[in-house]
């Protein structure tokens, strides 16, 4: 069996000065034991990452794969830390940054990067990586969203941001509203355990979908005070 762990859990909301972007980023470990990274932050988050994989021990030469669910600046800016793995990335999602529709949160400098370093792997279709593993396309969101199905458990990225899109209006910024609500539908319908880009784990529960905690983070101040920040009303 896959093992899935939670690197850094995600975080919804936005401030005054624009979207916080503190994104789930997941080590998983698949049954032949490749290591393959699910998204991996923001450019911020660099030093986060690696030492969340040093504590497993893990080092970046050690990850496989990574599979980037989308390429806007808090998921996808640190592919570059793992020297060995494969990118996995939708051939849309590459098309999308290139073009001049492309939104604002999009790393329109990583394309070139991406196929210079010749370690990318454009997908068309939906795939099986391992047995049992599969990434499906869930456009929406951008055009080339992609989660990871791990049999009953699924990676969603931003194609599910938090448990707030399962019934209300999803959080900005949205490529295609209705292709979105379609994805979430899929998601809904394929897994009993969901993984939101910025969200706790969602697990299906007596019909019902339920959060497994909070989200939360920890904000430290100059003056040695720190405040813990999360949503309301949950």
């Amino acid at each position: 069996m896959a093992q899935i762990e939670m690197l850094l859990s995600g975080f919804p909301g936005k401030s005054s000065r624009g979207f916080l972007g503190w994104s789930g980023c997941y080590l998983v470990t698949t049954p032949s034991g490749r290591r393959l990274l699910f998204d991996t932050a923001g450019y911020n988050e660099r030093a986060t990452v690696i030492n969340s994989l040093a504590k497993l021990p893990i080092a970046p030469e050690d990850v496989d794969f990574v599979v980037l669910s989308h390429l806007h600046f808090d998921h996808a800016a640190n592919w570059d830390l793992f020297p060995n793995a494969e990118i996995i990335v939708h051939e849309r999602e590459i098309a999308y940054a290139d073009s001049r529709e492309a939104d604002g949160a999009v790393l329109r400098y990583n394309t070139p990067v991406l196929r210079d370093r010749g370690r990318l792997r454009l997908i068309s279709a939906e795939s099986a990586l391992e047995n049992g593993i599969q990434v499906i396309h869930v456009p929406g969101h951008t055009p080339g969203c992609i989660a990871l199905s791990i049999g009953k458990e699924i990676l969603c990225g931003d194609a599910l941001k938090s448990r707030w899109d399962l019934d209300g209006p999803m959080a900005p910024p949205v490529w295609d509203a209705d292709l979105a609500r379609q994805s979430i539908a899929k998601l809904k319908q394929l897994g009993t355990r969901l993984y939101p880009g910025h969200d706790m784990p969602l697990e299906l529960l007596a019909g019902k979908w339920r959060a497994c905690g909070p989200p939360s983070v920890r904000v430290f101040f100059p003056d040695g005070s720190e405040q813990v920040l999360s949503p309301p009303n949950l």
